[in-house]
């Protein structure tokens, strides 16, 4: 059941036709708000005024559907911000705003305005049809796609928080790593020409450091998106990315990399000196398998079965035989 007030309600039962505008409410982790909507024109409600599609550099919408239901059903939901040459969000443009994070667990409000006429628009109130937090995002020329999940997707989590093993559970400039990405950025600028896959650089750093890591385009026909490092070499700051970029980097076009990190101790400790946040088990023992020797023999190690069964431990002539897994 959808609440909405009485002047609301009043104006369904005694208007033949009204207009209708999705109204965007934007809430970015930093606590920064921002507000569009659907409609040909700048909409005002609650005492904010939500900026029309196209119209002073506003990006436009579209999305996909939205369904009520009985129960924890937890529904998704697909919102497209479009955007043109002249669209700004935050001082940027949208492919840099979201590569940067921007939209990274922001919170999207969706509610439905309704009115007699957008000549002289009078919101007598709105109805809410979905509310949830962005959990992907992908850059599309000239649209951004995100996946909104609803709020109940945040019961779906494993317990317990923290899994026992070797590797660490905090991931790479997470608040519980206690490091800062801005931190470890490193600007750098291609040096020549490259390939799809693969540039040299003015980066200095030691063989490996940006391995595993990313890379924000800046400059130049790449700008806005973010390229996974395969590989990185000192010699020639040579990096080589995962996926291929849509244009080839050229000479002169920056970037700003960011380190990778493979979780290890070793690593935490030697690269990020950040062994007091390391949140790995790396001396729990991992499982054994054991050949039971026959005749009274010691038994020989087969080798890790990865949480195998325990198989039968037979019983014979000359003393057991089977296999015994060690946990």
């Amino acid at each position: 059941m959808k609440n909405v007030s009485a002047a609301f309600l009043a104006m369904l039962q005694n208007n033949n036709t009204l207009v209708e505008a999705d109204l965007y409410t934007i809430t970015l982790q930093n606590g920064a708000v921002m507000y569009y909507t659907s409609a040909q024109q700048p909409v005002t409600y609650g005492g904010h005024t939500f900026a029309a599609a196209y119209l002073d550099s506003a990006p436009g919408f579209a999305r996909g559907s939205t369904k009520c239901a009985i129960g924890l059903e937890v529904d998704d939901l697909e919102v497209d911000i479009l955007f043109d040459q002249s669209t700004i969000i935050q001082g940027t443009t949208p492919s840099a705003f979201v590569a940067a994070g921007g939209l990274d667990n922001a919170v999207i409000q969706l509610d439905k305005a309704l009115a007699p006429d957008w000549s002289n628009p009078v919101l007598n109130g709105v109805v809410n049809l979905f509310t949830g937090f962005v959990g992907e995002a992908q850059i599309e020329p000239g649209k951004i796609n995100l996946t909104v999940h609803n709020r109940l997707k945040i019961l779906n989590t494993s317990f317990p928080r923290n899994y026992f093993l070797p590797g660490d559970n905090n991931a790479l400039f997470s608040a519980a790593s206690g490091l800062s990405a801005a931190t470890y950025a490193v600007n750098g600028t291609v040096s020549a020409t490259g390939t799809a896959t693969s540039f040299h650089s003015n980066c200095t750093q030691a063989d490996g450091w940006f391995a595993l890591g990313y890379v924000v385009w800046k400059t130049g026909a790449n700008a806005g998106l973010t390229s996974l490092v395969k590989t990185y070499a000192n010699a020639s700051g040579a990096f080589t990315i995962v996926y291929p970029l849509p244009t080839v980097p050229v000479s002169g076009d920056t970037f700003t990399a960011y380190p990778g990190y493979d979780r290890t101790q070793a690593t935490c400790q030697t690269k990020f000196n950040n062994l007091a946040n390391f949140r790995g088990f790396p001396y729990v023992p991992t499982p054994e398998t054991l050949e039971m020797g026959g005749a009274g023999s010691p038994p020989t190690s087969v080798g890790g079965m990865g949480g195998a069964g325990i198989g039968g431990i037979g019983r014979g002539g000359g003393g057991q035989a089977g296999r015994l897994v060690q946990k």
